[in-house]
């Protein structure tokens, strides 16, 4: 006769343990993330290397060949300002466009959800990018000094006026929204660096041709109505309206337009 002994078993008890989403990336982290997008691509590259060339070469040309009253300082920064004002631009409107040319939306997108926050980033790393513009324009300029001061060509003292700095700051900052404006309203780069450059154009023409829009071409047309924050000397009341009136149209209304049709837009 065998004994059988049956041991009872309780069952196990399954705890789910609710999984702890990760924190959403700051955005300050978001900044830098852009801020190395913008700098750590070839095209990104080519357009900040030829700024930089471009400061060199216009500084040097005024130094060796610039007429009598342009050597002093103050025209020589300006003159460093060029590249950087014809080309800040692109770099907002690349930023804004290789999300969606080069497919890398998706995975952008995906990581934060909340597209405002990406396009933000990307406006605060155009404006420190602008500020390193600047700070590297000063440098170029002290160097053309030395450079004319070497060669006996210098005109002036060093300084720099501190309104020149902050209206060329204020017209880069400007030119860098405006670029990612364009770049969200339109998508493709070669489109929008063709209208943000040919708009002003086409407007100049209208307002040089048609004597009847001239008046409101110098409050519509960009290249007439932010030309003050290019020059020397005081701005006036006038200019400043132009301005503000210019900025209103092609920077915030745009921007918000394109910030509007980016946050709608399918993901492909």
């Amino acid at each position: 006769m065998s004994l059988h002994t049956t041991t009872r078993r309780d069952p196990v008890e399954t705890v789910f343990v609710p999984e702890t989403a990760p924190a959403a990336p700051t955005q300050w982290m978001l900044t830098k993330v852009e801020l190395r997008k913008m700098t750590d691509t070839r095209s990104g590259r080519w357009v900040l290397a030829v700024i930089v060339l471009a400061m060199i070469a216009m500084v040097c040309l005024i130094v060796f060949a610039g007429a009598d009253g342009d050597r002093e300082v103050p025209e020589l920064f300006l003159a460093s300002q060029l590249g950087l004002s014809v080309l800040l631009p692109v770099i907002g409107i690349l930023s804004v466009t290789a999300e969606w040319s080069q497919r890398s939306g998706l995975s952008t997108f995906a990581l934060v959800p909340k597209r405002h926050r990406v396009v933000f980033a990307k406006f605060a790393a155009g404006v420190i990018i602008s500020v390193a513009g600047i700070a590297l324009s000063a440098v170029v300029t002290y160097g053309g000094q030395a450079l004319a001061i070497a060669t006996d060509n210098a005109e002036g003292g060093w300084g720099i006026p501190a309104d020149l700095v902050a209206t060329r700051l204020l017209d880069c900052v400007i030119a860098v929204a405006s670029g990612i404006a364009f770049g969200m309203l339109l998508s493709s780069p070669m489109l929008s660096v063709l209208t943000f450059y040919g708009l002003p154009l086409v407007l100049g023409i209208l307002g040089g041709t048609v004597a009847a829009t001239a008046d409101t071409m110098e409050w519509v047309n960009p290249g007439q109505a932010m030309s003050p924050l290019s020059e020397r000397g005081g701005i006036s009341g006038t200019e400043w309206a132009r301005v503000l009136c210019n900025t209103a149209v092609f920077g915030v209304a745009l921007f918000v337009a394109g910030l509007y049709r980016t946050s709608r837009r399918e993901v492909t």
